[in-house]
């Protein structure tokens, strides 16, 4: 965290500016602090800033003194802050078109020099889904990867069992707020990453869930990661092919575990996926990365 960390925050969550308006301020104005010092003449000058957005972004210095003691009390419970211009925050996560401004998080964020992969798939997994998601969970851990994921039930929730399983490290990104852990039922798995992985958001800690949200975490997942591996989709897994989409524009390796749903196996094949048939060619999924 960095003294900017304030202005970061006054600006997302106050301001309400989206990832691409803070990186437009900030290549305009070098630190969010240099902001507070312009006008709304300057600031309206800016490409997709109205004059009540301006009026926003002014006035929403007002409001320092607040977060900096909701900084203090989020400290207090053992919630960290990381923000794009600190020197910690994940490079892969940079070089995505939006990166979030900023991140909270409980456990162990970053991991430093830790290869990470995503494991995504339906949240209406078969059981055969689920006892592939805790195998390569569990074999990821044992090559000491990150597994990152969203923590969604089905794919996701065993991906993040198998990992910890095999004595590993995970992300789960929320698409709600830390202290709104969605689905309810993966509270105690959530406490469980936290203790040597991290539960990470972009969103104000009492965010509640919702759509858009769930989405959006889609590209820090992806962002997160050097590789996405599929597990398995069916025709509503929205939020797989959503991340699938973002790896290939992100330029990240897919991978695609082989399922009885040969369709959804053909679809990303045919888009670059690469194909896996057995947890041993996980060697290769590492050697390509």
């Amino acid at each position: 965290m960095t003294d900017y960390t304030k202005y970061v925050i006054a600006l997302r969550e106050v301001a309400k500016v989206g990832p691409k308006g803070f990186q437009q301020l900030i290549l305009h104005y070098g630190s969010p602090d240099n902001i507070y010092n312009s006008t709304i003449e300057e600031l309206t000058s800016l490409p997709r800033i109205s004059s009540a957005k301006a009026k926003e972004i002014l006035a929403s210095q007002d409001k320092l003194d607040e977060i900096e003691n909701h900084i203090d009390y989020l400290a207090s419970q053992e919630v960290g802050i990381i923000t794009i211009l600190d020197e910690s925050y994940p490079p892969l996560l940079k070089q995505i078109d939006d990166p979030p401004p900023l991140l909270y998080y409980k456990g162990k964020f970053p991991l430093i020099d830790k290869t990470c992969i995503a494991v995504i798939g339906t949240t209406k997994a078969s059981t055969k889904g689920v006892e592939k998601a805790v195998s390569w969970g569990k074999e990821l851990a044992q090559q000491d990867v990150v597994v990152v994921s969203g923590l969604a039930k089905g794919i996701d929730g065993a991906a993040h069992l198998g990992c910890l399983n095999g004595k590993g490290k995970t992300y789960a990104v929320l698409g709600s707020g830390l202290f709104n852990i969605y689905p309810k039922d993966h509270e105690d798995l959530a406490a469980e990453i936290t203790k040597n992985g991290a539960l990470i958001s972009e969103y104000p800690v009492n965010s509640p869930v919702n759509v858009g949200q769930l989405m959006a975490r889609n590209r820090i997942v992806v962002g997160l990661s050097q590789a996405v591996i599929i597990v398995e989709e069916d025709q509503n897994s929205s939020g797989t092919s959503d991340a699938a989409q973002k790896a290939i524009k992100q330029g990240r390796p897919l991978f695609i575990l082989e399922s009885e749903n040969q369709q959804s196996v053909e679809k990303w094949v045919n888009q670059g996926a690469i194909l896996l048939r057995d947890i041993f060619e996980i060697e290769m999924v590492l050697q390509y990365i």
